[in-house]
């Protein structure tokens, strides 16, 4: 199901007959039986404005997309709106059963313990909750399922167990609330390498997925083997899934290169292109501070957008350095880094211009919010700092569209 017709190559906005009662959507009557001459512009809405980059047409204007979590509904984002900010709405129609699993779960506070038992064994996993609402999801991982040796096998029963189903109404219900006020991200797969780390934990679960593989390297790889099979239980309904849009996995800079070439580069290579041969455009959530060092490899992965990119002065990759690294048709989709804000709306203005002005294809480049966002208002202060510097984006996006687009 499309959320927006596709746009003519090189076709910003078009005419549109005044005159009937018939809506166009952009707010114009239609009444085809006036001539041209009586015809005035039509707005471009966010939906045309993002298929346009997303399918390599050329857009009027560079788009200004935030995650939808992170722009909280209320009259500021309704401002945004009316402004052209659209909004990036993430959701997964794949899920999954374990039949011959039993999970049984209780609190300790704010610790919620899920414990799961096996043939093979039982295993329990603990998630901190209440943590207000910079934590996405409002939940934390304190131990993963893995904590031991004594644990694979019932993990390792617990993945080859899973039968997955799909629900595509979650898809086609949120196109319809949604309109042509953003854009849809379906979940995806990740590459299994990182996928092993959930089994940890999340952030507390990383030094113990890093010995894992010293201490326990057959296991492990027993671990990656067993996700590798899951993600093949799972791709066919990810290839027949009505999302365009389509996640794969995320580099968050906690191993080197030589191991994401290693562990992960060969999983892009293989799966990207038979998302590619079903029509799928692929993302990659590059949120990571590192980047430089993984810009080559990046390339290498085939993905049509970077997403999450962060550049300085939190990331150590510039705009002008990554569109170097990806090449000209590779849509970079910027996390922008509100840090910036505490430096005056200004400041913030001449930042995005700057940013904007890096970029030698503006035509293949979003400016969005996918870490933060409006998560950092917690008092009026902050209020009146983000709420500033948000404008200021829409300002210097206003103003560099009008100049380059």
């Amino acid at each position: 199901m499309p959320i927006a017709a596709k746009l003519p190559e090189q076709r910003l906005t078009w005419l549109s007959p005044i005159g009937s009662g018939c809506s166009d959507g952009g707010g114009n009557s239609a009444d085809q039986s006036l001539p041209a001459v009586y015809r005035k512009e039509r707005r471009v809405n966010f939906a045309e404005r993002i298929d346009a980059v997303l399918h390599h047409a050329r857009p009027d204007r560079v788009p200004f997309a935030p995650y939808d979590n992170l722009v909280p509904r209320g009259d500021f984002a309704r401002e945004l709106r009316d402004r052209g900010m659209g909004l990036c709405v993430r959701l997964g129609t794949i899920w999954s059963e374990q039949p011959n699993v039993v999970a049984q779960t209780h609190s300790e506070g704010d610790v919620q313990i899920t414990a799961y038992s096996t043939p093979k064994g039982s295993v329990s996993m603990r998630k901190k909750t209440h943590l207000g609402r910079i934590a996405d999801g409002s939940v934390l991982e304190e131990e993963g399922l893995i904590k031991g040796a004594e644990d694979y096998e019932a993990v390792l029963f617990m993945i080859d167990d899973a039968i997955f189903h799909v629900d595509n109404s979650i898809y086609y219900n949120a196109a319809r609330d949604l309109g042509t006020d953003g854009v849809i991200f379906h979940g995806g797969v990740g590459p299994p390498y990182d996928a092993s780390r959930g089994c940890f934990g999340s952030v507390y679960g990383l030094a113990q997925w890093v010995y894992a593989q010293q201490d326990e390297p057959l296991r492990f790889a027993r671990l990656v083997e067993a996700l590798e099979r899951s993600i093949e239980r799972r791709f066919p309904l990810l290839l027949d899934c009505p999302a365009e849009v389509i996640g794969m996995g995320a580099v968050n800079g906690h191993y080197g290169p030589r191991r994401f070439a290693e562990c992960v580069l060969p999983f892009y290579r293989s799966h990207v292109a038979r998302l590619h041969a079903r029509g799928k455009i692929c993302t990659l959530h590059a949120h990571a501070s590192n980047l430089r060092a993984f810009a080559e490899l990046i390339g290498q992965t085939g993905v049509d957008v970077v997403e999450a990119f962060t550049p300085p002065p939190v990331g150590d990759l510039s705009l002008a350095d990554a569109r170097a690294a990806w090449g000209a048709d590779t849509i970079i989709w910027v996390n922008f880094p509100e840090t910036v804000f505490w430096y005056g709306a200004d400041q913030t203005r001449d930042y995005t211009l700057d940013l904007l002005g890096q970029d030698p294809r503006p035509d293949r480049l979003v400016i969005g919010m996918t870490e933060m966002g409006t998560y950092g208002v917690t008092d009026d202060e902050s209020e009146r700092v983000f709420k500033a510097g948000m404008r200021a984006i829409m300002d210097a996006i206003d103003e560099f569209s009008g100049a380059r687009l």
